[in-house]
């Protein structure tokens, strides 16, 4: 089972960083009760990021 799991590449982690990044600034104006856990996502993927670096 475990094979078949792949890592996503760099390039999947920065396009879904991006995205993330769009979704906090909106969340920030529009929905602030969701911007804490968009911003403890991007940190996730920010660090996951720099591991697949």
């Amino acid at each position: 089972m475990s094979a078949d799991h792949h890592m996503p590449s760099s390039t999947d982690l920065e396009r879904e960083l991006e995205q993330v990044r769009r979704d906090h600034a909106i969340a920030l104006k529009d929905r602030p009760e969701h911007a804490h856990a968009l911003a403890a996502r991007m940190k996730k993927l920010e660090d996951d990021l720099a591991r697949a670096k």
